[in-house]
C-alpha cells in the first residue's frame, strides 16, 4: 500500500475511542493539573511486592548504577534523556524498577536518593518521563516501594506522586488501548488506594470493567496474542487484586493464569510468539501445565506437551485489527523443545526502534512458516503498523491443521507429533502461481535430523535469535523453495534422536 493507502486502512481500522484519544492528545498532555484531595500516603500489603514476580527490579538496582537491558549505567544519570539510546531504554529509564529493587532489598537510602533524583530532575513537562506509560509504571513501582518501606514516604515523594496520578487521570492512554490502558489502571487503583484518592480508584476499577472482558479472551489470553505481554498484563492484575479487594477479579485472573502455564516452554518461560523478551516477562506462580493437546481457540494457540516433546503452534489472528503494534507476520509457525532443549526457535523481538532490524524481526521470513512470492503475510510498516490482517484458524486438532487466508491465497499446514518424528506438510494454493519459500530456524544451528519434505533443495542460510531485547545471536535458518506449481507443497521431518 501507498502511504494514503495505508492512512485510510489505518483509520478504518480503528475504533472510535482511538480516534478521539488521538485528536485530544496534543492538548491533554500539555495539562500539569495540581492534585486536589489527596491524603497522606497509607503503605499497601507488602506482600505480593516481595515474592520472584518482582525480582526483576532486583536485577536493576545496582551499586551506583542501574541496568536497563543488558547495559550499565552511572546512575543518577546526568541527562535523564539517555541521548543516543534506543527509546525503550530512554523509557525504561523513567520506570522507577531501581526504587522497587532498593526497597525489596532494604536499601533505604539508595531508594529515597534515587525517588529524589527523578524528582528534581523532571519537573512536569511533555517528554519521556511524563508519557503515561513510564508515568503509570514508575507510580506503581513507587508505591510498591513505600509499601515496603513506609520511612520512603516523605512530603516530596508523596506530593509527587499525587502530582503524576492527577495527569494521568486525564491521559489515560485510550489512543493505545491494549497492555498500556491495564498498566494505566493499576496506577491508578493503587495510587487511589494509597493516597486515599476515591477518584483514581473508581477510575481504574471502571477502566478494568470495561476493557477486560474484551483483553482477556474466553480461553483466557490476552487480546494481543503476546504471552509475554500476557504475563505484564496478569502481573497488573494480580496487584490490584491484592490491593483492591475486589474479588470479582479473580475469574479472568484464573483463566489467564492457566493459559499462561500452557504457554510456558519446558525452561518456565514463555513462548516468544509475537512481540515481547524475557527480560520483560515477570516470574509468576502459575498453575501446572495441562499435559497431551491444550488448544486455546480464540487466542489461536495449540500446545502438545507430550513425553519428549514440547509444540507451540500459532494457528489464530495475528492481532486485533485496531492494535497490530505487536503483530508478527508469523502464522501458522511453531515452536519445538525435545529433551527439555530448544529445536525450532521463533526469532523473538530485537528492537521497537523503526528500521531494518524491526522489520526483519517481525517478517514472515524469519519464522518457522512460509513466505509467498517474497511478501510478508501482512504488510508491515513503522515500529508498530500492520495490516490488513489474513484471516487464521485452527481447522482440526487430529492432526493439528491450521489454515491462513488472505488475496486469494491459502496456506494450510499440519502437524502429526508421534513418538518418532514431527511431521510438517504445507500446501499452498492460490497467489499467482508466485514462489514458495519455508523457512526452520534453529536452535544452536544443529539440523542434523532435520530433512525436507517431498524431496527438495534445501539451504542453509543465517538468521538471528533475539531472547532479550536489544541482545541478539546468529543462528542457522533452512530454507526451501518451489516454483510455480499449484497446489505448491513443502514441510519438514524432525526425528526424535534416540532416548539418552
Amino acid at each position: 500500500m501507498n502511504r494514503p493507502a495505508r492512512l485510510l486502512y489505518a483509520l478504518r481500522a480503528a475504533r472510535g475511542r482511538q480516534l478521539r484519544a488521538r485528536g485530544t492528545r496534543p492538548l491533554r498532555r500539555l495539562r500539569f493539573p495540581k492534585p486536589s484531595g489527596a491524603g497522606s500516603f497509607q503503605p499497601l500489603a507488602p506482600d505480593l511486592w516481595r515474592s520472584p514476580a518482582f525480582a526483576g527490579a532486583d536485577a536493576v538496582a545496582g551499586e551506583g548504577t542501574v541496568e536497563l537491558l543488558g547495559k550499565e549505567l552511572a546512575f543518577p544519570f546526568g541527562d535523564w534523556s539517555l541521548p543516543g539510546e534506543p527509546r525503550l531504554r530512554r523509557f525504561h529509564a523513567h520506570y522507577g524498577d531501581e526504587v522497587l529493587g532498593w526497597a525489596r532489598r532494604g536499601d533505604i537510602a539508595a531508594a529515597s536518593a534515587a525517588i529524589g533524583a527523578w524528582i528534581s530532575a523532571n519537573p512536569p513537562r511533555r517528554d519521556d518521563a511524563w508519557h503515561p506509560y513510564p508515568l503509570s509504571t514508575r507510580t506503581g513501582n513507587w508505591i510498591a516501594a513505600l509499601s515496603l518501606a513506609p520511612e520512603l514516604a516523605g512530603a516530596a515523594a508523596v506530593d509527587s506522586l499525587a502530582r503524576q496520578l492527577a495527569h494521568l487521570e486525564r491521559n489515560v492512554e485510550d489512543d493505545v488501548l491494549g497492555n498500556h490502558v491495564i498498566r494505566n489502571a493499576r496506577a491508578l487503583v493503587l495510587g487511589g488506594i494509597a493516597l486515599d484518592v476515591r477518584r483514581w480508584r473508581e477510575q481504574g476499577l471502571a477502566l478494568l470493567r470495561r476493557e477486560l472482558p474484551e483483553q482477556v479472551l474466553p480461553d483466557g489470553g490476552h487480546y494481543e496474542r503476546s504471552p509475554v505481554y500476557h504475563l505484564v498484563v496478569l502481573r497488573d492484575l494480580l496487584e490490584i487484586r491484592s490491593a483492591s479487594g475486589e474479588s470479582w477479579l479473580d475469574e479472568p485472573i484464573d483463566r489467564m493464569r492457566r493459559f499462561a502455564a500452557a504457554l510456558a516452554r519446558p525452561d518456565g518461560k514463555p513462548a516468544l510468539f509475537n512481540d515481547g523478551s524475557l527480560d520483560l516477562a515477570p516470574d509468576l506462580d502459575l498453575p501446572p501445565a495441562p499435559t497431551g493437546l491444550a488448544v486455546f481457540p480464540e487466542t489461536g494457540y495449540a500446545v502438545v506437551r507430550e513425553g519428549r516433546v514440547w509444540l507451540a503452534f500459532d494457528c489464530g489472528p495475528p492481532a486485533p485489527t485496531f492494535l497490530p503494534a505487536h503483530a508478527h507476520a508469523d502464522a501458522l509457525s511453531f515452536q519445538l523443545w525435545v529433551d527439555g532443549r530448544a529445536v525450532v526457535v521463533d526469532p523473538g523481538t530485537y528492537t521497537y526502534e523503526p528500521g531494518p532490524d524491526r522489520d526483519w524481526f517481525r517478517s514472515t521470513r524469519a519464522h518457522s512458516t512460509v513466505e509467498v512470492g517474497g511478501r510478508d503475510q501482512f504488510e508491515l510498516w513503522g515500529a508498530f503498523r500492520a495490516g490488513p490482517l489474513p484471516s487464521v484458524m485452527l481447522r482440526s486438532t487430529n492432526p493439528l491443521e491450521g489454515e491462513l487466508m488472505s488475496d486469494g491465497l491459502r496456506h494450510r499446514r499440519a502437524i502429526v507429533v508421534t513418538a518418532q518424528s514431527i511431521e510438517v506438510e504445507d500446501e499452498i494454493e492460490g497467489a499467482g502461481g508466485a514462489a514458495v519459500l519455508a523457512s526452520l530456524p534453529l536452535a544452536g544451528g544443529a539440523s542434523a535430523g532435520i530433512e525436507p519434505h517431498p524431496a527438495s533443495e534445501c539451504r542453509q542460510d543465517e538468521g538471528w535469535v533475539s531472547e532479550r531485547m536489544l541482545v541478539r545471536t546468529r543462528i542457522t535458518v533452512l530454507r526451501t523453495s518451489s516454483g510455480a506449481r499449484r497446489p505448491a507443497r513443502a514441510g519438514w521431518t524432525v526425528r526424535l534422536p534416540s532416548a539418552q
